[in-house]
């Protein structure tokens, strides 16, 4: 009988160790699986905030076209009534960079005598965050002056 306990330990003890092995392992996997769709996730970000930066001077919303030509410049009017759907927690401004001026935030009000015009705005609850910064030269369109002005796109996307 002593025999008998002793073989059953054994064999319990074998079989709690083998659990707590394969839970280390499905563990330990997890943590794996996490940390490369977290990358993934990352990296797809990159490429919407990447796509943005490079589709949204051509957008029907924002671009200038005479006649049905498009002139490859932003019109700021347009600027100043853009409503863009949620893109997620990023800022997207524009801004003229020459000739320099006063850095004015843009409102009905100021226009034209600003140089930054905010087209969307939503950032995280939590005080704690990062921040990435995608950036282009952009041509701008005056529509009252009819002048042609440069500027940059600024995407400020926030993880």
């Amino acid at each position: 009988m002593k025999k008998a306990e002793l073989q059953m330990q054994e064999t319990i003890l074998v079989l709690f160790i083998v659990t707590i092995i394969i839970g280390l392992a499905l563990f330990t996997f997890y943590q794996f699986q996490l940390k490369s769709i977290e990358s993934s996730r990352y990296e797809l970000e990159q490429n919407k905030n990447l796509v943005l930066l490079s589709t949204l001077p051509n957008s029907v919303q924002l671009s200038y076209s005479y006649l049905g030509d498009e002139k490859n410049a932003i019109d700021t009017l347009k600027l100043l009534k853009a409503k863009f759907n949620d893109l997620g927690f990023k800022d997207i401004t524009v801004k003229q960079v020459y000739p320099s001026s006063e850095n004015k935030k843009c409102n009905i009000e100021s226009y034209p005598e600003c140089s930054s015009y905010q087209v969307y705005s939503k950032r995280m609850t939590t005080s704690k965050y990062n921040t990435l910064i995608y950036s282009t030269p952009i041509s701008l369109y005056f529509p009252y002056t009819n002048e042609y002005k440069a500027g940059v796109l600024e995407i400020k996307y926030y993880y």
